[in-house]
């Protein structure tokens, strides 16, 4: 199955060329990697970093929104025009160990009916903690968490006074690691704008990992981390 790694960015050209780095040098080969800029200030610098990497590995795309529209466009746009079976993202300030594509798309393979699968992850607060962490690769069997349990975890959480997140427990899941079978955004379920009564949850993440889980409930996660989270960069508003 191919995967498209979808990388949205926004203003990020400091730590964009790492995190295609990291998607592209992937342990599972069969992916397409689409930067989709979300009208940053800077384009044509990202537009310049993307095609030359491009010339060292074609699996490398680019689109360019022209105005800043924000991140839930930014993915339908780039869902859109990808032909890819698999679809997964990855934060363009964030980093994944090379393992995580293969250990996502083994979940499909070993569960057929899964439609959804997310990850956990490493919390960063500096490049040294993401460079160690994007080292530590797994093995032995894959850690699985059942559909029927995340989904009554999620809809507790849907419930529940004060929790406007993707809800799962004890186990922290980052909403970007999702990976989901295209046919999900083919049935209609989007990432939704802001502010116009269409998102269940707060952010476009959660809103769309919660829908799927709820409407579909063919949700699996993995209980590894295969995703650093930057937690110091401007999406965040967070300072080291």
């Amino acid at each position: 199955m191919k995967v498209c790694i979808i990388i949205p960015n926004y203003n990020h050209t400091k730590y964009l060329r790492r995190s295609i780095e990291s998607a592209i040098c992937q342990t599972y080969k069969n992916v397409e990697v689409l930067v989709v800029d979300d009208g940053s200030n800077d384009q044509d610098e990202i537009r310049n970093i993307v095609n030359e990497m491009k010339l060292a590995d074609t699996r490398i795309f680019f689109h360019a929104i022209e105005k800043n529209t924000g991140k839930w466009n930014a993915l339908n746009e780039a869902i859109k025009i990808t032909d890819c079976e698999l679809i997964t993202t990855l934060d363009a300030d964030d980093v994944c160990p090379p393992d995580r594509i293969e250990r996502q798309v083994a979940v499909f393979s070993n569960l057929p009916e899964t439609l959804h699968v997310l990850t956990g992850f490493w919390h960063c607060w500096s490049n040294d903690e993401v460079e160690e962490h994007v080292k530590k690769l797994q093995s032995g069997p894959l850690q699985i968490i059942s559909a029927d349990q995340i989904r009554n975890l999620v809809m507790w959480g849907k419930k529940t006074p004060g929790i406007n997140h993707y809800f799962t427990g004890n186990v922290e899941t980052a909403g970007a690691s999702a990976m989901f079978h295209k046919i999900v955004w083919d049935l209609g379920i989007r990432f939704n704008p802001p502010g116009v009564g269409l998102r269940v949850l707060l952010s476009e993440d959660s809103d769309f990992n919660f829908r799927v889980t709820s409407l579909l409930g063919r949700t699996v996660i993995l209980n590894e981390k295969l995703y650093c989270y930057r937690r110091n960069t401007s999406t965040n508003e967070e300072t080291m």
